[in-house]
C-alpha cells in the first residue's frame, strides 16, 4: 500500500459519508484490546502478544474516529527482545451498525517507536484491515479485527527499510456517560368541543291563564356521532382511511431497543394513535406483522420478529383493543420490501406492519 494515498482515501471517505437518518449512539468511549503480531520475518523475530487501548467516537452514521496507543513485545532470534509502541489515528467505516453484526474497515496513520536495547527508532506508521463489533449490552461491544500494518521503521538494528506485519485485535467498546433518551412522546390533547351559542333573553308577554295541556311525549334521545380524532403520526391517518381489505400500514418510527423486542419510548406516541383509531374505527381488525433484515441466521431473524409483532399486539390489547379484532405473526426476513444491498435498504426492512382486514 503506497503511504500517500492513504490520508486522500480517508478524507475521501469522510467526505463521502452517508447523511442518512440513524438512530446513531454517540457518545465517546474507551476501546481496551488484546493483539497477537505475526511479525515480518526480516524482523528475525518470533511472533508476539501485545495490547491497546483507544478512546473513540461515532461521527455519523457511517465513521468513527479512534485515537489510538498500542505495545508489544518480540522475542529476537538472536537473543533478548525488543518493544514495539505505536500511536495513531483510525478512522472505522461501519458498512452497517447493526447491533448483532456490523462489519467495519479500518485505515490509520500515526508512529511507531522500536525500542531495542541502547538502540531506538520512531517511524511512521501505516495500517488497513477489516473488523466485525457486536453490541453484547446498551454499553459495551465485542470487537474483532485484523490488520495489515507497515512500519517505516530505518534503524540500524536492521538491515532493511520498513516492516509489514500482521495483527489479530480482539476488545472490547466500553461506552462512557449515559446514552441520550429520546423526549416524551406528547400526549394527545381531546378535541376541542366548540362553545354553545349565547341565547338573547325572551320579552315579557303579558300573564294570560294557561289552558291544561297533555303531558307531552318523552322525545327520543338521538344517538352521539363519533368524532373523529385529531392524529399527527402517518401511519395512524393511513389506519385511519383504510378500509377493510388488503391495506398494509407500515408503522414507520416503532422502533424497538437493540437485539431485542423491547419498545422504545420514541414508539409510544405512534402506537398510542394507533390506539385511537383503532378504537375509533370499530369496523375493521389487523393483522400484526413483524419482518427482519437478513443479518443473523434465518431462525434468529424468524423469532426475533414474531417477538416484535407481539410486543406490538400486547401493547394494543392493554390499550384497549379486544384480542379478537387482533392477530400477531413474524415473516423474518422472507419478505423484504427493499434491498438488503444497503444500510438503508436493511433499516427499512426491520419494521412491524399492520394488514387491515
Amino acid at each position: 500500500m503506497h503511504l500517500k494515498t492513504l490520508p486522500a482515501l480517508i478524507a475521501l471517505g469522510l467526505a463521502s459519508a452517508s447523511l442518512h437518518a440513524y438512530a446513531m449512539d454517540d457518545r465517546l468511549y474507551i476501546a481496551p484490546s488484546l493483539s497477537y503480531t505475526f511479525a515480518d520475518s526480516d524482523r528475525r523475530s518470533d511472533d508476539g502478544w501485545g495490547g491497546g487501548l483507544a478512546l473513540g467516537k461515532p461521527i455519523n452514521p457511517d465513521w468513527n474516529l479512534e485515537l489510538a496507543l498500542t505495545g508489544s513485545s518480540l522475542d529476537r532470534d538472536a537473543g533478548g527482545h525488543y518493544k514495539l509502541w505505536g500511536l495513531g489515528v483510525d478512522g472505522l467505516y461501519f458498512f452497517d451498525r447493526d447491533a448483532g453484526f456490523a462489519p467495519y474497515a479500518v485505515v490509520g496513520l500515526g508512529a511507531l517507536r522500536t525500542d531495542i536495547p541502547g538502540r531506538d527508532d520512531t517511524g511512521l506508521m501505516a495500517n488497513a484491515g477489516l473488523g466485525v463489533m457486536k453490541q453484547l449490552s446498551e454499553n459495551v461491544a465485542l470487537r474483532a479485527d485484523a490488520r495489515y500494518r507497515w512500519d517505516d521503521n530505518s534503524t540500524d538494528a536492521f538491515n532493511k527499510n520498513g516492516f509489514g506485519d500482521w495483527l489479530i485485535n480482539v476488545g472490547l467498546n466500553i461506552a462512557l456517560g449515559k446514552k441520550a433518551q429520546p423526549a416524551p412522546a406528547p400526549q394527545l390533547a381531546p378535541a376541542a368541543q366548540p362553545e354553545p351559542a349565547p341565547q338573547s333573553a325572551p320579552a315579557p308577554a303579558a300573564q294570560v291563564e294557561p289552558k291544561p295541556q297533555p303531558a307531552p311525549e318523552p322525545a327520543a334521545q338521538a344517538e352521539p356521532v363519533p368524532v373523529a380524532p385529531a392524529l399527527k403520526t402517518k401511519p395512524a391517518v393511513e389506519l385511519d382511511k383504510a378500509q377493510a381489505g388488503d391495506v398494509i400500514v407500515i408503522l414507520e418510527g416503532v422502533n424497538f431497543e437493540f437485539d431485542s423486542a423491547k419498545l422504545r419510548p420514541d414508539a409510544i406516541e405512534i402506537l398510542a394513535e394507533a390506539t385511537t383509531v383503532l378504537n375509533h374505527r370499530k369496523d375493521i381488525s389487523v393483522d400484526v406483522v413483524g419482518h427482519t433484515c437478513n443479518i443473523g441466521t434465518d431462525q434468529y431473524n424468524q423469532s426475533l420478529s414474531e417477538r416484535r409483532a407481539k410486543s406490538v399486539y400486547d401493547y394494543l390489547v392493554s390499550h384497549g383493543i379486544a384480542a379478537e379484532r387482533l392477530t400477531s405473526k413474524g415473516m423474518g426476513e422472507t419478505q423484504p420490501a427493499f434491498s438488503n444491498a444497503s444500510r438503508e435498504g436493511r433499516a427499512k426492512n426491520r419494521r412491524v406492519e399492520l394488514h387491515v382486514k
